[in-house]
């Protein structure tokens, strides 16, 4: 990018990865539904002048990272049950940094996690 300020001539967008990749598939069989989802985000700056990394945790690199999501559903006559993992492979990874309340320093991502729910249509 050029600027006409000298720290961010030639330098990368802050919290602009250069490859975003989302990709899924679902899967129907009857009344029965699988799905998977796929997302990666490369490394980012997270300041303007792509700071590596500083002492205070204020500015820095966010490493490139990957997620994985995992969701079925099943119906019978009125009723619908849903479950699903989030997060399947539990990656450790962060997306942005703190500079105020409760930082600085990163916000880390939520573990694995799961989830489930029971629908009633009448």
């Amino acid at each position: 990018m050029n600027s006409a300020e000298a720290a961010f001539e030639n330098k990368k967008v802050e919290n602009a990865p250069s490859l975003i990749l989302k990709t899924g598939m679902n899967i129907k069989w009857k009344k029965f539904k699988i799905g998977y989802q796929y997302s990666y985000n490369s490394e980012q700056f997270s300041d303007a002048t792509n700071a590596v990394y500083t002492d205070n945790a204020l500015a820095g690199v966010i490493p490139a990272f990957w997620v994985m999501d995992l969701s079925a559903s099943y119906e019978y006559k009125k009723w619908k049950f849903e479950t699903g993992i989030n997060n399947l492979t539990d990656n450790r990874y962060f997306t942005r940094r703190a500079v105020g309340y409760p930082g600085p320093g990163i916000i880390p991502a939520d573990p694995i996690n799961f989830y489930g729910a029971v629908q009633l249509h009448f």
